[in-house]
């Protein structure tokens, strides 16, 4: 059968179409280089079928995620069910016969990790979804609890919002909340706020969450001297430690869960729940425009089909692939190069589902670069100093080097450096955000260079950020990447198998 997911609206919209075995995945900010772009109405998404090369009228099924206090000409019946049929009154929805279901935004974040885990547990923590629902809780595909924005309050719109106050300039709400949380780092926990907030449970954050809490701490040292940054590290340390126990609570301590919402990419509190929740699975999508992904698995439960297939994941963007794959060669010379301290532009393949570049469209650099994380910074990336830069490490030797227990395959979760500490890779905090880099099929490129470096220079690691510039959406094409490659300081840009100096 052939199924359409959709999540329109606002920001990260996406597309996903299976023929009920391939799954084809589209986010039209790689296309038109908008960085978290959205569709302002229901019809803009047809130019995607063009893509994939269907037919609507051919489509057996539509879910889709809306915003519905955007639509009061669409009828819902209830908007707080997890799924139901709707008529959307516009053009191309008139032309189509097949069943459109409205698709509750929380349960398609649930749904979203079926290539990863068959777990029947999740957990979403978002800005809001339907409903102005903040939370939502999940066990074998019923909500057993969830919570609006006014019962307890969204961390990541407490850390965008606070963002503002620090003048740093967003593209979106999740921009400001990632940022703070690399600069609550540079606080202290301030004692007495937090032994006003540190017994409050979660369910009550409104209590915390709160920027009155400054004046009430009535400590006239605290306020005059980094109030802001302190009062940040000590909220954030609040969220690292509730959080943890707001979910035993509500689903239980067992270790298989999947997590996911715009709350899930912050890795300090990733961090704390992998202490309990051992196999917690977050995929790298867990934001927004993981949406149609958990449309389309939606459609396959209910209409009973064959498991999708999964392979190649997480490289399923359908943007522009090179026509060739790097040669030994290449991989070769390219390793030379990030041994002698090169910034290197590495477009392979497909690109990663995600904001995170896992390897096919990535900016490299060797983590013994003196002064590295200043100089990708000044020559490319133009991002705050305070944010650090995250590595990229062969799976089984990251031992070597972190403190880490498990995979980290979609950088999720931040670590301690074992012995030497790696400038360019490290936060002030003497951690690091790594990317555990498995001998799978779809790394194969990315793991043989990361091992042709390392045979070179011993370190099976690589520092890697995303191809793009500060504020731009990753590269979706080699356009895209000569764009960057023109007006930074790249030192090399590789395209498959073609290598760009300058």
């Amino acid at each position: 059968m052939k199924f359409l997911g959709l999540r329109l609206d606002e920001h990260d919209s996406n597309i996903c179409y299976t023929d009920g075995t391939k799954v084809r995945y589209y986010k039209p900010e790689r296309h038109n280089q908008l960085k978290h772009f959205g569709y302002n109405n229901l019809y803009d998404w047809l130019y995607s079928t063009s893509l994939f090369d269907f037919n609507i009228k051919d489509l057996d099924a539509i879910a889709i995620v809306i915003d519905v206090f955007r639509h009061p000409y669409i009828k819902k019946e209830d908007p707080n069910k997890l799924y139901e049929t709707i008529d959307i009154p516009l053009k191309p929805f008139t032309d189509i016969k097949c069943p459109v279901y409205r698709l509750d935004h929380h349960y398609a974040h649930a749904l979203s990790s079926w290539m990863l885990t068959n777990t029947k547990t999740h957990a979403v923590l978002d800005g809001w979804g339907d409903m102005w629902q903040s939370v939502s809780f999940f066990k074998n595909h019923k909500k057993i609890k969830s919570y609006t924005l006014e019962e307890v309050k969204s961390f990541g719109i407490f850390l965008g919002n606070m963002s503002s106050l620090f003048g740093i300039q967003n593209d979106n709400r999740e921009d400001g909340a990632g940022k703070l949380m690399a600069l609550q780092s540079y606080g202290q926990v301030h004692k007495k706020l937090w032994n006003k907030i540190k017994n409050i449970k979660y369910e009550d954050n409104n209590k915390v969450f709160d920027f009155n809490m400054l004046d009430r701490v009535n400590d006239s040292q605290f306020v005059n001297k980094l109030c802001l940054l302190d009062f940040l590290r000590t909220t954030h340390k609040y969220a690292e430690e509730k959080i943890p126990d707001f979910f035993k609570k509500h689903i239980g301590s067992k270790p298989d869960i999947t997590y996911s919402g715009g709350v899930a990419h912050n890795i300090c509190v990733n961090t704390e729940l992998k202490k309990t929740y051992k196999n917690m699975v977050i995929p790298p999508h867990c934001a927004d425009e993981g949406l149609s992904l958990g449309c389309v698995e939606f459609l396959r439960r209910l209409y009973e089909q064959k498991k999708f297939a999964a392979g190649k994941f997480p490289f399923w963007q359908t943007d522009i692939a090179p026509n060739k794959k790097p040669s030994n060669k290449t991989i070769k010379f390219v390793a030379e190069q990030l041994a002698q301290g090169k910034i290197v532009g590495w477009y392979q393949g497909n690109g990663e589902i995600g904001p995170r570049a896992l390897g096919n469209r990535s900016i490299l650099m060797s983590p013994e670069v003196n002064n590295g994380k200043h100089i990708i910074n000044d020559k490319v990336k133009h991002r705050e100093s305070f944010r650090p830069f995250a590595a990229s490490v062969l799976s089984h030797r990251a031992k070597e080097f972190f403190d880490c227990d498990g995979e980290s395959e979609f950088m999720k979760y931040a670590v301690k450096f074992k012995d030497k500490i790696f400038d360019p890779i490290s936060h002030v905090d003497n951690t690091s955000r790594i990317q555990t880099v498995p001998a799978k099929p779809c790394y194969k490129d990315f793991w043989c260079l990361i091992h042709e470096f390392s045979e070179l220079t011993g370190l099976p690691m690589l520092l890697n950020t995303s191809l793009n510039d500060n504020g731009k959406p990753i590269a979706g094409s080699p356009g895209d990447a000569l764009d960057l490659f023109k007006n930074s300081q790249l030192d090399i840009l590789v395209v498959g198998d073609e290598i760009v100096k300058k």
